[in-house]
C-alpha cells in the first residue's frame, strides 16, 4: 500500500474525511468472531477505512449478507480452457475475488514462454491473480512435454508481485530421494517465507512424514475424511476440492471442527461448470446441503485461505484490508465489489505467439495383450483391471491411446480402458495431464480420425464417428481459447453431447477424464506415450 493511501485512510477511518464508498448500515459477517453484525463500511482507494457510521460521496443500499469476496486456493486457470480475462469476467459474477493458480500445464506446453503468458495475461482484472511457480515440468521423469523447467529457470520468476509461493509437488519420489534440484526449488520458496503447495494422493505413514518434513503444508489430494484427518494431525492445512471430474465434498464434516485449517478449490474446472454451477459460491452452497455451517464454509473460503498464503489485505471485513466483497442473498452472489474494480483497473488479453505442436503417428494401436485401467467414479483416482487382447463394447473396455506431440518423437502407446462407456466412435484431446500430449478412447479408425482432427485444428477436443467428426479447437497450446466462457461452454456441451450418444458414461465427464488418465503422479495405472505406468 503506497503512504498516500495509507494516510488518506487513517483520515477518512476518522472521520476527517469523505469515503468514496459507503455500504450504508449493511448486514456483514466478521470472520474472526463469527458473528453477523450490522453497520457502515467505508471504503477509500479500494480498501476498507472503517466500519461504524460514516459518510461517502457514493452509498450503497442492500438488505443481502455482506461478506468477504471468496479466495479459490489452488486451481489451474487453463483448465477452464479460457485465459485469465475470460476467466475472471465469469468468475467475478460468482464472487471470486482471488485465485491462486498453479499455472503448470501451459508451462509443460510452453516452458518459461507459458509463465510468462499467464502472468502479463492476468495483470489488472477485476479477480485478482495471485501464482504458484510450478514446481514439476515435467510431473515426473517418465513424461515427455515441451521442456524441464528446473530452478535456474524458474528463479527470475519470484522477481514478480504476483508470484507468492512454488506449486503442488507433485513428484513425490523427488522429496524422498532428496533430489538437489528439488530441494533447491523448496528450499529457496521457504526461505523467502513462501508456502510450498503439496500433491501426495493416498501417501501415508513414514512417507508422509518425510514428505511434510521437506516443508509442503498442505494437500489437495485428499480422498477421504480420514486420509485428510492424518494429514491435518501432522500439520498440513487441507484443500477440499470439487472440480469437474475429482469431486471431494465428502471431506466436509471436517470443516466444524477445523474450518480453520481448511479451504475449498476447484483446481480443475470445466468452462460449463463455472457458467452453470458456480465456482467457490457452488461449492459453499454445497457444503452447507451437506450440512455444513454457512458461516463456517465462507470462512474457509476467505479468511483461511487468505491467511495461509499470508495474504493479510485480504479475506475479512475490517479496517486496511482490500474492499474485495461479495452481497449474498442466501448462497447467492447479488453483487460483488473488488478492489481493482474499485481502482479502475482494466486487463486485457495477451497475444500468444508460440509455435503449434508437431507430428502424431499411430503405431501403437495395434497393442494386443494389454493392461486395463479402471476409472473410479467421481475421482481422478484409478484401478488395475488386469489385462485384456481386444476391445468388448459388452465389457466396456475400448481402447486407449497416446502419443507425444511437443516434439514428434513418434512415440505412442495404447491399452486398454474400462469403465468409460464408449460404444462407438473415439473420444481426443490434447488437454493431457500434465504434458499435455494427445490421448484418445474408443475404437481403431474412429482415434485416428480424432487425433488427424486435432492435429489439424492445431489442439482441442475432437469426438468422431465414422464420417462425423467435431473438433473444438484450443488455438492456445492446444488447452486455452480467447472465446469468453459462456461460448465455450455452449462448445463444449455440443461435444459432450455428441460424446454421449456414443455411450459415453453420463455420470463422468467425457473429457476431463480422459484428460487425467496420462497423469502419472496419481494411483494407480495411467498410459504415457511411452507405455502403461503404475504407481
Amino acid at each position: 500500500m503506497k503512504t498516500s493511501v495509507r494516510n488518506n485512510l487513517i483520515r477518512v477511518a476518522s472521520g476527517e474525511r469523505q469515503a468514496d464508498l459507503v455500504l450504508k448500515n449493511v448486514d456483514y459477517l466478521n470472520v474472526f468472531t463469527r458473528e453477523i453484525m450490522r453497520g457502515d463500511i467505508a471504503i477509500a482507494d479500494g480498501y476498507i477505512a472503517g466500519i461504524g457510521e460514516y459518510d461517502g460521496k457514493t452509498t450503497y443500499h442492500t438488505d443481502g449478507l455482506v461478506v468477504p469476496g471468496f479466495i479459490d486456493g489452488h486451481i489451474h486457470i487453463e483448465s477452464s480452457m479460457a485465459t485469465p480475462v475470460s476467466f475472471a469476467e465469469e468468475a467475478i459474477k460468482h464472487g471470486t475475488t482471488t485465485v491462486i493458480c498453479d499455472p503448470h500445464e501451459i508451462a509443460n506446453v510452453a516452458g518459461e514462454y507459458g509463465i510468462e503468458f499467464m502472468l502479463e495475461s492476468s495483470r489488472g482484472l477485476a479477480v485478482d491473480f495471485k501464482f504458484m511457480l510450478p514446481s514439476c515440468v515435467p510431473a515426473t521423469a517418465a513424461d515427455e512435454n515441451y521442456g524441464t523447467l528446473d530452478f535456474s529457470r524458474l528463479k527470475r520468476f519470484y522477481g514478480d508481485d504476483g508470484v507468492i509461493g512454488l506449486g503442488e509437488v507433485m513428484d513425490v519420489s523427488s522429496v524422498l530421494d532428496v533430489n538437489p534440484d528439488m530441494m533447491k526449488k523448496i528450499g529457496y520458496a521457504l526461505k523467502k517465507g513462501y508456502v510450498v503447495n503439496g500433491h501426495a494422493p493416498m501417501v501415508s505413514g513414514k512417507t508422509l512424514c518425510a514428505y511434510i518434513a521437506a516443508g509442503i503444508t498442505d494437500d489437495h489430494e485428499s480422498t477421504t475424511p480420514n486420509e485428510a484427518l492424518n494429514k491435518l494431525r501432522l500439520g498440513q492445512f487441507v484443500m477440499i476440492r470439487q472440480g469437474t471430474a475429482a469431486k471431494n465434498l465428502d471431506l466436509v464434516p471436517l470443516l466444524d471442527k477445523y474450518y480453520g485449517r481448511c479451504m475449498f478449490v476447484t483446481d480443475d474446472m470445466h468452462p460449463e461448470d463455472l457458467l452453470n454451477k458456480g465456482h467457490i459460491d457452488g461449492i459453499i452452497s454445497e457444503a452447507i446441503s451437506l450440512g455444513a455451517d454457512k458461516i463456517k464454509a465462507i470462512i474457509s473460503a476467505t479468511l483461511t485461505p487468505a491467511t495461509y498464503y499470508g495474504l493479510n489485505d485480504r479475506g475479512a471485513i475490517a479496517p486496511g484490508r482490500r474492499a474485495d466483497l461479495a452481497v449474498l442473498d442466501g448462497t447467492k452472489v447479488i453483487d460483488v465489489f473488488s478492489y481493482n474494480a474499485l481502482c479502475g483497473k482494466r486487463g486485457q488479453d495477451v497475444e500468444w505467439n508460440f509455435a503449434p505442436f508437431g507430428s502424431v503417428k499411430f503405431d501403437g494401436l495395434d497393442c494386443g495383450k494389454r493392461e486395463v485401467i479402471g476409472l473410479v467414479k467421481g475421482q481422478i483416482l484409478t484401478t488395475d483391471c488386469g489385462f485384456a487382447d481386444r476391445t468388448d463394447k459388452n465389457g466396456d473396455i475400448v481402447k486407449l491411446f497416446a502419443a507425444e506431440r511437443h516434439h514428434g518423437t513418434g512415440h505412442n502407446a495404447a491399452c486398454y480402458l474400462h469403465g468409460y462407456g464408449i460404444k462407438k466412435g473415439a473420444v481426443a484431446t490434447s488437454i493431457s495431464h500434465d504434458s499435455h500430449n494427445i490421448i484418445a478412447a474408443g475404437y481403431d479408425d474412429d482415434i485416428v480420425a480424432a487425433v488427424n482432427a486435432l492435429v489439424s485444428a492445431g489442439g482441442g477436443i475432437a469426438v468422431s464417428c465414422g464420417d462425423e467428426v467435431k473438433c473444438l479447437p484450443l488455438e492456445i497450446g492446444g488447452i486455452m481459447s480467447k472465446k469468453s466462457i459462456p461460448i465455450l461452454a455452449k462448445e463444449l456441451d455440443e461435444m459432450k453431447k455428441f460424446a454421449f450418444r456414443l455411450g459415453v458414461s453420463e455420470d463422468i465427464d467425457p473429457f476431463m477424464t480422459l484428460s487425467f488418465l496420462s497423469l502419472a503422479v496419481i494411483p494407480s495405472v495411467r498410459l504415457l506415450p511411452t507405455g502403461v505406468v503404475k504407481i
